[in-house]
């Protein structure tokens, strides 16, 4: 009799600990859109079609570039007004082509390769945590390009104008295409990743790790902070361009405690 208590309480026990394990697993394990647990086989799975995904993406993206690629090249070129290009190798207009094909073909495929790490993510996410990831992916390609825009249209001509007057009467100034499309691409890429100053304070925001009243606190250090960015993301001397990059630093920033007042924790 006693035996047979004993069994039926272990098989009791038994069957209360799977029960419980297996509702902690359906609430934590990742699911698909439909609801559906998803296997980590699947899961797996779903990594290598988002890859193969983003790889076409890039192949299309690339693609349209080489078509484009004269065109892409014009608009790289424009702020430098009338300075003369040269290229010091036969190879070197063809290199310069395909890689400003790649790149550029690696931004048109940026918002589908970043959707399709959303999607690979977004099984494993809280509902709170996806409130926060949405905007997030919205917003970080607006402002990717509205720092290129700014820095296209607002400090490349300043910048590139000093460099060419710089010897004027005296030097007769003949520009590596090489050398100014890496210098230009660099620069609209550096721009284009400062600007997602505001994402990264929210994040940090929505993690407690800052609040609106310690940005307010050290909004010194954050302007002295600006400049130095300022000045070592601006490749030329001149104070003009580093205080025009630096004024656009530190309105992103007063819009960050803006966000992080409004929306943060």
């Amino acid at each position: 009799m006693v035996a047979e208590s004993i069994r039926d309480d272990e098989g009791s026990a038994l069957s209360l600990m799977s029960d419980s394990v297996d509702s902690g697993d359906t609430d934590t394990a990742p699911k698909d859109g439909e609801g559906h647990v998803m296997s980590v086989i699947e899961h797996l799975e779903e990594l290598r079609m988002g890859i193969i995904r983003s790889f076409f993406a890039v192949l299309i993206g690339v693609s349209i570039a080489l078509y484009f690629g004269k065109d892409i090249l014009r608009i790289l070129k424009a702020p430098a007004g009338n300075i003369p290009f040269q290229a010091l190798s036969l190879e070197e207009p063809i290199i310069v082509y395909l890689k400003v094909s790649f790149y550029t073909g690696l931004v048109i495929a940026a918002p589908f390769i970043l959707n399709e790490l959303c999607r690979f993510i977004a099984p494993g996410l809280t509902k709170t945590e996806k409130k926060v990831v949405l905007p997030i992916v919205i917003c970080s390609p607006l402002l990717f390009f509205t720092g290129v825009a700014f820095a296209y249209f607002c400090v490349l001509p300043g910048m590139l104008h000093f460099f060419a007057s710089f010897g004027e009467g005296v030097i007769q100034v003949h520009q590596r295409l090489d050398f100014y499309v890496s210098l230009v691409s660099s620069f609209l890429l550096y721009m284009g990743l400062c600007f997602q100053l505001p994402l990264v304070i929210c994040a940090l925001s929505f993690t407690g790790l800052v609040t609106s009243t310690h940005l307010l606190k050290f909004w010194r250090y954050a302007i002295f902070g600006a400049g130095i960015l300022a000045a070592v993301v601006t490749p030329d001397p001149t104070a003009f361009s580093m205080l025009v990059t630096m004024a656009a630093l530190v309105a992103l920033y007063g819009l960050s405690i803006i966000l992080v007042k409004f929306f943060g924790k």
